[in-house]
């Protein structure tokens, strides 16, 4: 009787276990066919995550077509593709639901000689794009910044700053870790393009995993994974060259990396005298610009044109550069970066100043500036990251150096001469730690602190000296020296409390900040009547000696709003600000009580996968700190003599932004329309004097307004046909802001239009052509009928390369710009030319730049209410052999 029963119950028991295990699996079953209805066997079928495209499952489809892919994961929503070979690959996006999904598929080409099978361009889901780096490369791309620059969305800065859909990335990852901490400039320009799979776009993307469910992010990110073949070895890479222009040029580097699951290396050294600028690949490009103010005295030097640098940079340059990471096993990364660079840049320009002035009265000022600039730059990042999904810790410490010293000439009806210097020493400590309980929806905390200090001594003597009416009696004298030094502490802290009101999908957290900034500025002038040693000029109205504290201290409520398709954020916080001046020049010391509420909203809503409508709005406080604060005179330029008032002021304003966007991944399509407005009111104006062709500047009390306006609407299109692709921005900027110059307010009004198209195609597999154009319309008016006259730039640069053998291509390029204006129409052209050579792991290049041996660039421009005509020295004609080669 009993062994009858258990007979009976084990079945149960067995099939209960079977049900309950199925029941907690998602089972996705289907039939693949091709055109003709004929089933297609061994396809691959994965299942990935929309997120990053990590695959989850994967099976392959039998003799009959039929297919069946099981995941226990909790993912919401994947994506399910089936692709092989002679197969077109295909991507859907399901819900995390057993369901029956049949495919009809149609073949693809595979070039069975490879042994490669030729897929989709581009490819993801709603917030993750994937570009196939094989599918954009050819013969002429070496690292993977020259693919970047052809993939639709993405945009390479001259700078080497990486923006997707229009706006800089906030993170750059190699196989999903952040080794470089936004320094990806030393990558992009140095890891071989044939390294590189895959180049992911995650588009709204939040770092820290802790956060997922309370903080949306509109950022976007890149991460790089790397071919099989890449993984896990040590790798180097080398290249030597030499010519010849005016005198010898070389260009030398050497590059390592190794790139693992737990540790990621990568070195580089390069020194180069041909232009090519090394500092964008040793800056960041993410971390926040902390500290980096103008400085109060400067020496005026020719100002670069706006065309590729390598065309004007005469320099000397030896660049170094060391990072690594080393990952534990509890999601913990340590990461170390060294960057040292040393510089030697020569400019050369002649320059005429316009300077509008009310009524129909205009200064001009036309110079011969030439300036030798010796730069050398030290930092040195830390950082420790844990980013689990309850905790995150991350720790980072940047300490950095700046030398400066540049010595400049200026020829008018006179020589004058400068001298200037200026060091800049600063150290930043962030922590960002974020804890949450085990139950998400209930406790959590995050805080977040950052806190740097800068000193900023600087000096410039000009020769002979100016300004002799305040500096001198009016009597003409050798030389003045003018001595700043500019201590600069701020720290801002912040501790928000994560759900603790939670409705639905609607989530209150209350916030508390305290920050705190403190400057302090010493200036003296020194003079030299005949030759002899400098001697300090007496007179408080020729010194200063201040110290300025602002404290921000407050609470906030933020609410967030997030569901599938709509996120909004509210931010409310009210803050007490305190700000205290002391002069020990006048004696005098002030302080100033603000109850300030400035707050910020965003929100951002998808229609579908393709359509998404973001927004932001926000209002703000401004104060001047220490750089238009002082009273006695300080000596900015050879040109500028400057005194402010100590007398503490506010302006406020918004600022709102509204962007639409549409993407369709399939189709290699990305549009956007942006808006953007600006406004401000100010109760202070600083006011510009000329006498001669010398200002000064002043503070004024008077009330003040102004507005910015601007439209910008981006594209980007790629085709399978021909690998055509382009990329085009098109901007209205529309502006209105007060001037007070010769004791008059004047209210300047300025318009201008902007237009950039790039394309690139494959006319033949042996004919690869480029194109980029720009277009700019810029005028202005002083808002009492006088008009200024437009000027209108052009320029358009062309290249092809012909592909003889795989082997063996010749470049050619061809650049145009032209600037009118109403007195004149300026053009200017560029030719170079270059033959490249592989012999074995060798790559030879030979280059001839500026074919024409043109010398100087000529272009004018408007800023503010000033019209600059220039005629730049550039780099004549040269010639350069290099050869790359693999060390290992």
């Amino acid at each position: 009787m009993r062994k009858t029963w258990l007979r009976k119950l084990i079945p149960i028991v067995v099939v209960m276990l079977i049900a309950s295990e199925a029941a907690s699996q998602t089972v996705i079953n289907g039939k693949i066919t091709d055109i003709r209805g004929k089933p297609v066997a061994d396809a691959s079928v994965m299942l990935m995550l929309p997120t990053d495209s990590t695959i989850v499952a994967y099976n392959f489809s039998n003799v009959g077509g039929d297919y069946t892919i099981r995941y226990d994961g909790k993912q919401p929503e994947l994506l399910l593709t089936v692709y092989g070979f002679n197969v077109q690959r295909q991507i859907k996006r399901i819900f995390n639901k057993s369901q029956r999904l049949d495919f009809t598929i149609s073949e693809g080409a595979i070039n069975l000689k490879e042994f490669t099978v030729k897929s989709e361009k581009i490819w993801g889901g709603r917030d993750t794009v994937n570009y196939i780096v094989d599918a954009f490369r050819d013969t002429t791309d070496i690292v993977i910044a020259d693919v970047l620059r052809k993939m639709p969305g993405i945009e390479v800065e001259e700078s080497g700053q990486i923006k997707y859909r229009g706006k800089a990335i906030k993170k750059f990852y190699i196989e999903n870790m952040d080794m470089l901490q936004g320094r990806y400039g030393v990558a992009t320009n140095n890891v071989s393009a044939s390294d590189i799979a895959t180049v992911q776009v995650f588009e709204n993307h939040q770092p820290i995993n802790a956060l997922q469910d309370v903080a949306f992010s509109d950022d976007a990110a890149i991460n790089l994974k790397l071919k099989e073949g890449a993984k896990g070895i040590y790798s180097f890479m080398a290249n030597t060259g030499g010519g010849y222009d005016n005198g010898f040029l070389w260009n030398e580097g050497i590059t390592g990396m190794f790139f693992g699951k737990t540790r990621q290396h990568l070195a580089m050294y390069k020194t180069n005298n041909t232009g090519e600028d090394l500092s964008g690949e040793l800056q960041s490009f993410t971390e926040e610009n902390t500290g980096n103010s103008a400085p109060l005295a400067y020496m005026v030097a020719p100002s670069p044109p706006d065309i590729p640098k390598q065309r004007y940079y005469f320099n000397n340059t030896h660049g170094v550069s060391v990072s690594t990471l080393y990952k534990l096993k509890d999601s913990t990364e340590f990461s170390f970066t060294l960057n040292g660079m040393r510089d030697t840049e020569n400019r050369n320009s002649r320059t005429k100043t316009t300077f509008i002035l009310p009524g129909a009265d205009t200064l001009s000022i036309s110079e011969l500036m030439a300036s030798e600039a010796n730069v050398d730059k030290l930092d040195c990042d830390f950082g420790l990251m844990r980013n689990g999904s309850l905790n995150y810790l991350r720790s980072f410490v940047n300490l950095s150096g700046d030398w400066q010293n540049t010595t400049g000439s200026v020829f008018n009806n006179n020589t004058l001469e400068q001298t200037y210097k200026l060091n800049t020493l600063r150290a930043v400590n962030s922590i960002h730690w974020v804890r949450r309980g085990k139950d998400k929806g209930r406790w959590g905390t995050e805080l977040n602190s950052r806190t740097w200090f800068q000193s900023q001594p600087g000096q410039l003597q000009v020769t002979p000296g100016v300004f002799s009416d305040v500096l001198n009696d009016s009597l003409p004298y050798a030389a003045v020296n003018q001595d700043v030094v500019m201590n600069s502490f701020e720290t801002r802290n912040s501790l928000m409390f994560l759900s603790s009101v939670v409705w639905n999908s609607i989530r209150i957290h209350p916030a508390f900040f305290f920050s705190l900034q403190q400057q302090s500025l010493k200036t003296h002038l020194l003079k030299s009547l005949s030759g002899e040693e400098l001697i300090q000029i007496p007179g408080d109205s020729l010194a200063n000696e201040l110290d300025w504290l602002r404290s921000k201290a407050g609470v906030s409520i933020n609410i967030t709003y997030q569901r599938r398709d709509f996120n909004a954020e509210l931010s409310t916080p009210l803050q007490h600000q305190f700000i205290s001046l002391s002069d020990a020049g006048t004696g005098e010391d002030s302080h100033r009580h603000t109850l300030l509420f400035q707050p910020f909203v965003r929100l951002r809503y998808s229609f579908t996968t393709r359509w998404e409508l973001s927004g932001s709005w926000f209002y703000y406080n401004r104060n001047p700190d220490l750089n238009t604060l002082y009273s006695g005179y300080v000596v900015q330029n050879y040109r500028t003599l400057n005194r402010y008032e100590s007398k503490l002021s506010d302006s406020y304003g918004s600022n709102a932004i509204l962007k639409l966007a549409y993407k369709d991944i399939m189709q290699f399509l990305f549009t956007s329309l942006e808006f953007n407005y600006n406004c401000y009111n100010g109760e202070v104006m600083y006011a510009q004097e000329f006498v001669g062709s010398v200002m000064k500047t002043t503070l004024v009390e008077m009330p003040n307004n102004g507005n910015y306006l601007s439209l910008t609407g981006r594209a980007s299109k790629g085709f399978d046909w021909k690998k055509l692709s382009f990329n085009f921005e098109g901007s209205l900027g529309i502006g209105s802001t007060p001037q007070l110059r010769q004791g008059k307010l004047i209210q300047y009004e300025s318009r201008g239009l902007n237009a950039n198209l790039t394309g690139s195609m494959a006319l033949t597999n042996a004919i690869l052509i480029a194109n980029k154009c720009s277009w700019s319309h810029v005028t202005g008016n002083t808002g009492q009928g006088e008009q200024l006259a437009a000027i209108s730039n052009f320029i358009d640069a062309a290249s092809v390369d012909i592909i003889f053998s795989p082997a063996l291509f010749l470049s050619a390029s061809f650049e145009y710009y032209s600037t009118q204006n109403s007195d004149r129409r300026q053009n200017f052209y560029l030719i170079d030319a270059g033959l490249t050579y592989s012999w074995k792991h060798v790559r030879f290049s030979l280059d001839w730049s500026n074919v024409l041996n043109t010398k100087n660039y000529v272009y004018s421009y408007y800023s503010s209410m000033n019209s600059y005509y220039s005629e730049y020295t550039i780099r004549p004609a040269a010639v350069i052999l290099k050869a790359q080669f693999k060390l290992y």
